[in-house]
């Protein structure tokens, strides 16, 4: 091989190598950069003031409810939005006996939104010397002096341990027909099994569960209209064996 030859092939060599150095330390420099970037980044979202939480907001409620809603949330003011534990935030407002569902997230770049689900009454019943109103679950809220209008009447136990006779006696006010429901007075939940409607007169209803609750009604409203004397009790428990008592 000539001189020239190999001087040639030399400096493509070279060439080939300084290219490979080029490459290689571009490569290095993009790493930097993306590393740079990325801690930048995680700095940014979760340890600076710039993505931190600046304000709460409540939807789903106004007025003095989703003043207690705020209240209860303790939003972490100037905490990054990123680090905040939505589910504590969520647990504090749900401790409301007048919330039923919560929901908590982040609303970049500077927003805690709570977003609550309120208890809807549909039965009214004294405890303590107040009315409460009683939501499809049982459970008891919104204390007051005055009983809640517009609201049917529920007799039973106010213990905690008694939601679900409670969540029985509504499901019965809420599964009746209108022209048994207004009718009732008031209705009485002595356990999940052993629930009555009271009536004007004082006659009362034997419903049993609050299963089967049409077919029952069919079968209190045929012995309403069979009676030539209005009877102290109806008992439709077993609708198929109906029994009334003068």
């Amino acid at each position: 091989m000539s001189v020239a030859s190999r001087s040639t092939g030399s400096q493509a060599f070279a060439a080939r190598a300084r290219r490979r150095r080029l490459r290689r330390l571009l490569g290095m420099l993009l790493a930097v950069i993306v590393a740079l970037g990325v801690g930048t980044l995680v700095w940014l979202v979760g340890w600076s003031s710039v993505l931190a939480v600046k304000d709460a907001e409540v939807q789903g409620v106004r007025g003095a409810l989703a003043d207690d809603v705020l209240e209860a949330a303790r939003a972490p003011i100037g905490t990054p939005l990123a680090r905040v534990d939505t589910g504590a935030v969520a647990s504090r407002v749900q401790e409301l006996p007048d919330i039923e569902d919560v929901d908590v997230h982040r609303s970049w770049p500077n927003t805690l939104t709570i977003d609550v689900t309120p208890r809807v009454a549909e039965a009214a019943m004294q405890a303590d010397g107040a009315w409460f109103g009683v939501d499809r679950s049982g459970m008891m809220f919104a204390r007051s002096e005055a009983k809640p209008e517009n609201l049917p009447v529920l007799e039973a136990s106010s213990d905690d341990a008694d939601q679900q006779v409670r969540a029985a006696g509504v499901a019965v006010l809420t599964g009746l027909p209108t022209d048994v429901l207004e009718q009732v007075e008031s209705v009485h939940a002595h356990s999940e099994a052993d629930i009555r409607l009271a009536l004007g007169d004082d006659v009362m209803v034997e419903l049993g569960t609050a299963d089967d609750l049409d077919r029952k009604a069919e079968v209190l409203l045929a012995l309403m209209q069979a009676q030539d004397e209005t009877p102290s009790v109806y008992d439709v428990s077993a609708p198929n064996h109906p029994a009334v008592t003068q």
